[in-house]
């Protein structure tokens, strides 16, 4: 069994900056379990790493895939054998390593994506479907899908209101929404002509 201490240390190298959030999760596990301690950190990690990874150039976010790729098994095995609703905590797991490959293959990152860590993404998705079994797989990615889709309708309905009750704010936003689609379109004409050009 790790100590608190390692859980602290994990936090304070990984999150750097973070480790007022480390401290107050480690210290407020104090009086629980340490198998729901080891939980609730590898959670918190995954969520930080999948959030991480959607922030980050091509080579780092290849390796947070690769991580995803490589630990999948041990998570998911291990919890089965630790934990009475082992199925359960393999699903939460699942989820964190599954939201950013989700938004890197449908094309939600919110950043142009490159063909080769698409297919990387893709190729690590197809890994922890198997780990997991095709079921609780397509039950994951479906809730995936699902959040996602009834955050982005809140959003739709939200600017439709906001265009309705402050005109001047919307059309500020649509300015500021064609300058990033502005600024989008450029990077990825400039990452086909570097494609074309390597």
């Amino acid at each position: 069994m790790m100590s608190r201490v390692f859980y602290l240390r994990l936090f304070n190298s990984l999150i750097q900056g973070k480790g007022k959030t480390s401290i107050y999760l480690v210290s407020d596990l104090s009086g629980q379990e340490d198998e729901n301690q080891r939980y609730l950190v590898i959670s918190y990690l995954l969520k930080t790493m999948g959030k991480i990874s959607l922030h980050v150039e091509d080579m780092q976010m290849k390796i947070i895939f690769n991580c995803f790729k490589s630990i999948s098994p041990k998570l998911i095995d291990q919890n089965r054998l630790l934990t009475p609703e082992g199925e359960v905590d393999c699903q939460s797991f699942a989820y964190h390593m599954l939201l950013p490959l989700y938004k890197v293959c449908e094309g939600f990152a919110g950043k142009v994506i490159s063909d080769d860590v698409k297919q990387m993404a893709e190729e690590v998705r197809g890994s922890i479907s198997k780990v997991m079994g095709v079921q609780s797989f397509v039950q994951i990615y479906s809730h995936i899908r699902k959040n996602l889709k009834s955050k982005r309708d809140k959003r739709k309905q939200e600017e439709k209101v906001i265009a309705v009750v402050n005109p001047m704010r919307n059309a500020k936003r649509k300015l500021r929404n064609a300058e990033k689609h502005k600024a989008h379109k450029k990077r990825k004409m400039m990452a086909m002509k570097m494609g074309r050009w390597m």
